[in-house]
């Protein structure tokens, strides 16, 4: 008998293969506005966080006219970046369209943000009501709010739910309420150190392609 009645999804860098979207933006964007932030420092930090989180980071450390003038120009470099080169993480979607279990989304991004991505990448038909996002909760990652909602909502235990995440956020939030965790190290973002750092916050295991996912759930 399966272990395992809910799989809970982050988006970015799970599903839609985003994150070196973002770090591209983000260049662009901190040359603008006067940002010298390095990129290996940048990935380490905000891989997984909430775009609020990343404001509050970044204004104490390099004060509110720039960050300010950052929060501003980003949104149109990122939808420009993700209209013309946006594509899902391979093998997710072969996944989603073939398994039984229910799932979940569960995105420190908001609901609507990340509609718009999967209409980008035309797999609504894959993604009914079950989209979480920082709008849904009080509490972004690495609170486990999402996590406590998706649960609620699908009516299984948190001992039955498999968490896949990219980042250590989602997993210290999912730790907190013992449900399963893996972590994903497949997407085309390098970052340092990567199986190593979700393993330190908690992950069961780390893996590197979505065709693994079914024997790992069968696993648990």
């Amino acid at each position: 008998m399966n272990n395992i009645e809910l799989v809970i999804f982050d988006f970015d860098g799970v599903i839609a293969d985003s994150e070196h979207l973002y770090t591209k933006a983000d260049i662009i964007a901190f040359e603008r506005s006067g940002i010298e932030m390095p990129l290996a420092e940048r990935n380490d930090i905000f891989i997984g966080m909430s775009f609020n989180q990343i404001l509050e980071i970044l204004t104490r450390r390099y004060g509110s006219e720039r960050v300010v003038k950052y929060r501003d120009i980003l949104p149109n470099i990122v939808k420009t970046l993700f209209e013309k080169e946006l594509t899902a993480i391979p093998n997710v979607i072969e996944f989603l369209t073939v398994t039984n279990l229910p799932y979940y989304v569960a995105s420190n991004a908001h609901t609507n943000w990340t509609k718009e991505k999967i209409g980008m990448m035309s797999i609504d038909h894959l993604f009914g009501d079950i989209i979480i996002g920082t709008d849904s909760v009080k509490n972004a990652k690495p609170s486990p709010d999402m996590f406590e909602l998706a649960a609620k909502r699908a009516q299984v235990d948190y001992s039955k739910c498999l968490v896949v995440e990219d980042g250590i956020y989602g997993i210290h939030a999912a730790k907190q309420i013992d449900m399963k965790v893996v972590g994903f190290t497949g997407q085309t973002l390098h970052i340092e150190n990567h199986h190593h750092k979700l393993m330190e916050a908690g992950a069961f295991l780390t893996f590197d392609c979505m065709t693994k996912l079914p024997e790992i759930i069968r696993s648990f």
